[in-house]
C-alpha cells in the first residue's frame, strides 16, 4: 500500500513538473470526418511516436507506471541529442492479449519541432514508431480513468454505438486507449477510446 503511495505521488511529481500547466504543449494532430451519435470518426495523419511495449502478466498498473517513466525520461532528456521535449498528448496505449499475457504498448506523441528528426532513445527499450495515417472511431469521456474495467466499459460502449449505426471496417480486435490529461487537473478531463476503420 505505502509503495502504491509512493508511486503515484512520483508521477503526480513528475507529470506536474512536465506540465506547469493542465494543457499539454501540444495535441496530435486529427481532423474529424464525420460525427455519430457518442462517437467521432477522424482522419489522423502519418506521424512518429515515441514507444515502450512490454509482456504482462496481466492489466497492470504498475508495469504501466514503468512504461510512463521510461518514456518521461526520454522527453526529459534520455535521448542522443539530450533534447528536453516538451510533453504532448494524449498518451496513447495498446493491450494486446498474447498467449494468456497482455502485450502492452504506450507512446508519446512527438511534437511537430521533432517529427522530421527525433532523437533516438538512449534507453533499448524505447523505440520510435512511424504510425501511417489511419482512421478511427473515437469516443470522449471525463472523470479519471484508472481503473481497466473504466477502459473497457468506454470501449464496450463505443462498440455498441459502432453496431447500432450500422458502421462497417471496424477492427474490433484491439482498441486504443487516450489520456489527455495531468493526474494534477481534476476538472473537464478528457479520456478516449479509440477503434480503427480498416
Amino acid at each position: 500500500m505505502k509503495l502504491s503511495f509512493v508511486v503515484a505521488f512520483l508521477v503526480c511529481a513528475q507529470l506536474a513538473r512536465a506540465q506547469n500547466e493542465d494543457e499539454p504543449s501540444e495535441i496530435a494532430p486529427y481532423s474529424v470526418i464525420r460525427t455519430g451519435d457518442g462517437y467521432e470518426e477522424r482522419a489522423y495523419p502519418a506521424a512518429k511516436w515515441v514507444c515502450h511495449s512490454q509482456v504482462q502478466q496481466a492489466a497492470s498498473r504498475r508495469k504501466d507506471t514503468r512504461s510512463f517513466f521510461a518514456l518521461f525520461r526520454y522527453i526529459d532528456g534520455g535521448n542522443e541529442a539530450e533534447a528536453k521535449i516538451p510533453m504532448t498528448a494524449p498518451v496513447r496505449m495498446k493491450k494486446t492479449p498474447v498467449d494468456k499475457k497482455v502485450d502492452a504498448q504506450m507512446c508519446f506523441y512527438l511534437p511537430e519541432a521533432h517529427q522530421a528528426r527525433p532523437p533516438a532513445p538512449t534507453n533499448a527499450e524505447l523505440y520510435i514508431e512511424e504510425q501511417t495515417a489511419f482512421t478511427a472511431f473515437v469516443r470522449t469521456f471525463d472523470g479519471f480513468a484508472n481503473k481497466e474495467r473504466v477502459w473497457e466499459e468506454a470501449a464496450e460502449a463505443l462498440k455498441v454505438s459502432l453496431e447500432a449505426a450500422q458502421e462497417e471496417g471496424v477492427d474490433f480486435s484491439f482498441f486504443y486507449r487516450a489520456g489527455y490529461d495531468s493526474p494534477m487537473k481534476f476538472e473537464n478531463r478528457r479520456n478516449e477510446v479509440w477503434y480503427l476503420k480498416n
